[in-house]
C-alpha cells in the first residue's frame, strides 16, 4: 500500500511507526547520558532474556560481563561527549550478558539523537552466534580439506616407494605414477575448488553485511532527522496559547507535514526496493493517455519547486494514447525531476520534456543547474543505497535511481546521464511503446 503523509499524521500511522521499532528484528535500545536505558524493544528483551519492561531503568553495563564494566563506563562517556554514527561491525567483537549469566558475541550500532536538550544513544544489536559458528565449521571445513591434500600426497609417495622396491618394470613404475599425480591433481583441484567456494561465501556474506550496515546508519539517519524536527515542532505548538501565534503555530505545523512526507517517502523507497528484490513488481501494459500522466506529474512537481525555481517543459502532442505500463513512466519521472529540484538551488533553471525520438520509442529528458556528481563517483551512482560525497548534507536515501534502473529494466529501456560538479546534470531515458 501507498503510505500518505495524512496517514503517518494520524493514530493508526503513529501506532504503525511504534509498530515497526516494537517488531524491528534488530534488538534497539535508547540509552540516557547517565547510561540508564529508557526504551527497548521486544528484540532486545528477547536477546538478553528478560520480561517485558523489565529492562527499563537498568544500566546498560548490565548487559555487559563484569569484566568489561570499568572501561565501559569510559567509553560509555566519552561517546556522550563526542558522539557520532558508528556503523555495524566496526571496532572488536562484542560480548553481550544475558540475564541467566550466559553470554552471547554480538555486533552494535551507534547513533544519538538530542530530545528535550537531552542527548540519547540508540544502539542496534545484532546477535552473530550463528554467523560465528558459520565461520568456525568453515575453518574446520578447510583444515580438513587441506589434511586430506596433505595424507592423499603422502599416500602417493609411499606408494611409489613400494613400487620401487618390487622393482616393478619401468613401463608399470611409469604407468603408476601417472596415474598417482593424476589422482594428486584431481585431489588438488577439488580443494582449490572447495577453497574457492568457501572465499566466495564469505565474500557474499562480508558484502551482505557491509549493505546491511550501510541500511542501518543510512535508516538511523534519515529517520533521525524528520523524527527530531517532528518532536521538536509539536512541543513548540504546545506551548502557544489558544488564539495567539497563529502564523508561528502554521509554521511548525508545516515544517511536521514536510517532515512526515520525508518519512512517507523514505518508506515508500522501502516499500518499492523489498517489491522489486521479490518480484511482487511485473509489468501492467494497458492503453492510457500520456498528457494526462505529463499534467499529473507537472500538478505534483509545482508544489516541490524551492522559491525562484523555473520548470521549463516540453511535450509532444503527437503522443496522447500509448500502450506501456503508466505506473512505471510516471514514478521514473516523478523520481528524476525529484532530485533536479532537491539537488539545485534556488533561482535555477530545470528542464523536463517527453518526446518520440524515433519510431515507437519515447524519450524522458530532465536537465537541472544543481550540484552535480563527482567524477569519479559516477560509475557507482546506479548502486543502492550510494550517496555521492557532495550529497551527504541533502536528506535521501540512495535507492532511487537504483530503483528508476530497474523500473527500464522491465520496461526494455535504458539511462544514460552527463553530470559537471558544481554545473548541473542531464539524465535520459530511452524506452520503447506500442501504439494502439
Amino acid at each position: 500500500m501507498e503510505l500518505s503523509s495524512e496517514y503517518l499524521m494520524s493514530r493508526s500511522g503513529l501506532e504503525l511507526l511504534n509498530k515497526i521499532f516494537l517488531s524491528a528484528g534488530e534488538g534497539i535500545i535508547i540509552v540516557n547520558s547517565q547510561g540508564e536505558i529508557v526504551m527497548a524493544n521486544k528484540r532486545s528483551e528477547e536477546l538478553f532474556g528478560y520480561n517485558e519492561a523489565e529492562l527499563l531503568g537498568k544500566v546498560i553495563e548490565n548487559l555487559i560481563p563484569k569484566e568489561y564494566h570499568h572501561k565501559h563506563v569510559k567509553d560509555r562517556q566519552g561517546y556522550v561527549d563526542h558522539p557520532k554514527s558508528r556503523p555495524m561491525g566496526i571496532g572488536k567483537d562484542l560480548v553481550g550478558l544475558k540475564k541467566d549469566g550466559s553470554t552471547f558475541p554480538l555486533e552494535v550500532s551507534l547513533s544519538f539523537i538530542t530530545h528535550q536538550n537531552q542527548k540519547l544513544v540508540v544502539a542496534f544489536i545484532t546477535d552473530i552466534s550463528t554467523r560465528k559458528q558459520q565461520e568456525a565449521a568453515l575453518a574446520e571445513s578447510r583444515t580438513k580439506l587441506e589434511q586430506y591434500a596433505h595424507d592423499l600426497e603422502t599416500k602417493v609417495r609411499e606408494r611409489t616407494k613400494e613400487l620401487e622396491h618390487l622393482n616393478l618394470g619401468l613401463k608399470s613404475q611409469i604407468r603408476e605414477r601417472k596415474l598417482a599425480e593424476a589422482a594428486l591433481k584431481e585431489s588438488l583441484e577439488e580443494v582449490k575448488k572447495a577453497e574457492t567456494e568457501i572465499l566466495k561465501a564469505l565474500e557474499k556474506e562480508k558484502e551482505l553485511n557491509e549493505l546491511k550496515s550501510r541500511f542501518i546508519s543510512m535508516a538511523s539517519h534519515e529517520f533521525r532527522t524528520p523524527l527530531t524536527t517532528i518532536l521538536s515542532s509539536a512541543n513548540l505548538i504546545g506551548r502557544y496559547p489558544e488564539g495567539d501565534d497563529q502564523e508561528k503555530r502554521v509554521k511548525h505545523i508545516n515544517r511536521i507535514r514536510n517532515s512526515v512526507q520525508n518519512l512517507t517517502n523514505i518508506l515508500n523507497d522501502f516499500l518499492s526496493l523489498e517489491k522489486l528484490e521479490s518480484g511482487a513488481i511485473s509489468l501492467k501494459i494497458v492503453q492510457f493517455s500520456l498528457k494526462e500522466i505529463y499534467d499529473e506529474i507537472m500538478e505534483a512537481m509545482e508544489l516541490s519547486l524551492k522559491p525562484g525555481q523555473d520548470l521549463h517543459t516540453e511535450f509532444d502532442d503527437n503522443l496522447t494514447q500509448i500502450i506501456s505500463d503508466q505506473h512505471l513512466i510516471k514514478n521514473i519521472s516523478l523520481n528524476l525531476l525529484s532530485n533536479a529540484i532537491k539537488y539545485s538551488p534556488e533561482n535555477a533553471n530545470i528542464e523536463f520534456s517527453i518526446k518520440e525520438v524515433e519510431d515507437s520509442v519515447i524519450q524522458i529528458r530532465v536537465k537541472d543547474e544543481g550540484i552535480g556528481i563527482p567524477k569519479k563517483e559516477q560509475s557507482k551512482l546506479f548502486q543502492r543505497f550510494y550517496r555521492a560525497e557532495n550529497a551527504t548534507n541533502i536528506q535521501g536515501t540512495g535507492l532511487g535511481l537504483n530503483i528508476v534502473k530497474r523500473y527500464l529494466d522491465l520496461l526494455k529501456g535504458e539511462i544514460s546521464f552527463t553530470s559537471k560538479e558544481g554545473l548541473g546534470t542531464e539524465f535520459i531515458v530511452n524506452f520503447p511503446y506500442r501504439k494502439p
